[in-house]
């Protein structure tokens, strides 16, 4: 298995991607198409398939900033989950030795409970933080979720580091910008 850096836009593969992209994440939990092309220059912004025998296989869209790395989106295609390529997917990430922050929602039902466990069964742990996701879209409403972090619980100084990058460079940006 291995992740593939996308730097063509127009080919079948990218497609594939932003499609699972689109089907995986509600509206409110992902960026239009013009804001996914200005996430695209940033050099500190990946966006990789997962791939395995030339297969298609998911996407981790991910940031390296301040010494860690936010997993912002993270997807396998519907019909090979729970069949442990999410888990080692997450290995290749955390095989960069950084430590690995990521969003999700609070546990409120059967998916969320079974998304949680996913995370905790390969070592991320909650954070105590109030964490507010980045606004993707201008006009959305605050979407307060939790925060996870492989292999451990971030300084709170590391933590406030990350979000206001996160503030200035991950949320949408106003088109006066």
């Amino acid at each position: 298995m291995k992740l593939e850096r996308l730097t063509e836009f127009d080919s079948e593969i990218f497609k594939k991607a932003i499609d699972l992209y689109e089907l995986s994440f509600p509206v409110l939990e992902r960026r239009d198409e013009n804001e996914q092309y200005r996430v695209l220059k940033n050099e500190n912004y990946c966006f990789d398939v997962i791939t395995e025998n030339d297969e298609f296989i998911g996407i981790m869209l991910y940031w390296e900033v301040n010494g860690l790395i936010f997993l912002e989106h993270f997807a396998t295609r519907k019909d090979i989950r729970g069949k442990g390529y999410g888990s080692k997917a997450l290995e290749l990430l955390k095989a960069s030795g950084k430590p690995v922050l990521l969003e999700i929602e609070p546990t409120v039902d059967e998916l969320t409970e079974r998304r949680y466990g996913f995370y905790k069964r390969n070592g991320f742990v909650m954070n105590p933080y109030k964490h507010i996701q980045a606004k993707y879209r201008q006009g959305d409403s605050d979407l307060e979720l939790k925060v996870l972090t492989y292999p451990q619980v971030v300084k709170k100084k590391d933590y406030d580091e990350f979000y206001e990058y996160m503030l200035r460079e991950i949320a949408v940006h106003s088109e006066k910008q």
